[in-house]
């Protein structure tokens, strides 16, 4: 679909959620999600659109510098986290595991993803940018979660 397709499509949402992969694809300038993420990740650093991590994308962005000993990498990631215009990092609550259950019980996830749609809800996000295609099959209705807007939908490559 393309870039002003995806930029059109996140045109009315104020807060999104971004999923582990989207941050990596990001930080990486993997192609060709950098068409889309680029300018998505402007958006954020004017602060005309909020960006919402969970504490578990924290965690997986830390684990490949840390195994790999991977000490610009590490920093890279660091800086990101705490120095990112417009991003929060949203811990773990006892309202995100309880509504994370509530998820897992519905959709089977895994409790990381479970955990990290919670964040997404509990936020206030209008919707989850990621790759994640098993979320995109999830019937967001029953599982009373935000929207989630794969990025492979919107790349060619």
């Amino acid at each position: 679909m393309g870039k002003d397709a995806f930029l059109n499509k996140i045109a009315g949402f104020q807060r999104l959620l971004l999923d582990t992969n989207t941050i990596i694809y990001f930080l990486q300038g993997i192609s060709p999600y950098d068409t889309i993420l680029n300018p998505l990740f402007g958006l954020f650093e004017q602060q005309n659109l909020e960006a919402v991590i969970s504490v578990i994308t924290e965690t997986e962005l830390l684990v490949g510098p840390l195994k790999e000993d991977n000490k610009e990498a590490l920093t890279m990631v660091k800086l990101f986290l705490h120095e990112f215009p417009g991003l929060k990092v949203i811990p773990i609550s006892r309202q995100i595991g309880q509504m994370a259950a509530a998820i897992r019980a519905k959709t089977n996830l895994r409790l990381p993803d479970a955990l990290i749609i919670a964040t997404a809800k509990t936020a206030g996000c209008g919707a989850i940018i990621g790759n994640d295609h098993a979320w995109s099959k999830i019937n967001t209705a029953v599982a009373a979660m935000p929207e989630v807007i794969l990025l492979d939908l919107y790349v060619e490559g």
